[in-house]
């Protein structure tokens, strides 16, 4: 991480923006370069169940505290940008089971207010996580390429030519509610994809069948047969449906991030081995550049999207 000394030295006036994320426990804006570092960030508490209006409120003064930082340091700040999880249309939320009482938000013009400024563009997390990887990260040059972020749910997103694909609902990516086919011992015949791989289900169904609590970090580091085999079905089916994916849209590329990446080195070769054996032109695979922090990457990398396509000096100031 830079220093906001270090991005001031020598500069006349430098720029930067600010991005927000969303969460449904927590919160991070950050403040970052006009190439992308993070210079500053500061992590608050959602409190999702007391409304957003306690959340944008803290948000507001989070943000006046780092723009004020920049100003000491003759540092601009140009653009402002947000994400946040479910669907997010017509500046909107739509859906959001993690932040509930947000739906029908008219959170882009809210955040406007708060932060007195003309406009703040919002994005589900996940598309704008694709953004990043698609314009800075390691789906750039892919097109199309496909973004799977894994963490406590599953979900995906469609990149062509530096652009994400959002859909006629902005829900395109939605790949969680994919039904899937379940092993013969489930109580159930199907079930949505989520419910098998992602990160909170894996983490309840292992403790199910191997009568303690186990999450799915831990469930990675296990070497015992039974925890192999819960983890060998969720990668099986997992690989399966990125098959799919992969035949459906014949990505270049596929890129996977998310929080479960910090502890499943095996599925990129799961991913791998499964594609080369299904798909008539398999793609490349990788892991994210931004494992970490995906969404708040996003959000820095939908502000300076923004800034660039803003015109007059603000654009000047940022792309010199």
């Amino acid at each position: 991480m830079l220093h906001l000394d270090q991005l001031s030295q020598g500069a006349p006036r430098s720029t930067a923006v600010i991005g927000v994320d969303f969460g449904g426990t927590k919160i991070d804006v950050a403040l970052a370069s006009a190439t992308g570092s993070i210079l500053e960030r500061l992590r608050l508490p959602t409190l999702a169940r007391e409304g957003p209006d306690q959340a944008l409120q803290r948000v507001a003064e989070v943000v006046r505290k780092l723009t004020a930082g920049a100003e000491e340091h003759g540092i601009a700040v140009v653009g402002h940008a947000a994400v946040c999880p479910g669907v997010v249309q017509d500046d909107r939320i739509q859906l959001a089971p993690n932040l509930p009482g947000w739906e029908d938000l008219a959170i882009s013009r809210r955040l406007a207010q708060a932060f007195e400024v003309d406009s703040v563009p919002v994005w589900n997390d996940v598309r704008a996580g694709a953004l990043a990887e698609a314009l800075r990260g390691n789906l750039r040059g892919a097109d199309p390429g496909l973004y799977l972020s894994l963490g406590t749910g599953i979900a995906a997103a469609i990149t062509i030519n530096g652009s994400v694909l959002a859909g006629a609902h902005h829900a395109a990516g939605e790949i969680g509610y994919v039904g899937i086919e379940m092993a013969p011992s489930s109580s159930t015949d199907r079930a949505p994809l989520e419910e098998v791989i992602g990160g909170k289900a894996l983490g309840e169904r292992a403790s199910r069948l191997l009568g303690e609590d186990v999450d799915a970090e831990a469930l990675f580091n296990r070497t015992d047969p039974e925890a192999q085999q819960i983890l060998h079905h969720a990668l099986g089916v997992l690989a399966a449906a990125v098959a799919n994916f992969a035949v459906l849209i014949d990505p270049a590329r596929v890129v996977v991030g998310g929080g479960m990446m910090a502890s499943a080195a095996p599925l990129l070769a799961v991913l791998r081995a499964q594609l080369n054996r299904t798909v008539p032109f398999p793609p490349e695979v990788l892991a994210a550049r931004f494992t970490e922090d995906a969404s708040l990457h996003g959000a820095v990398t939908l502000a300076l999207n923004a800034a660039e396509r803003r015109p007059g000096p603000l654009r000047a100031a940022l792309t010199h």
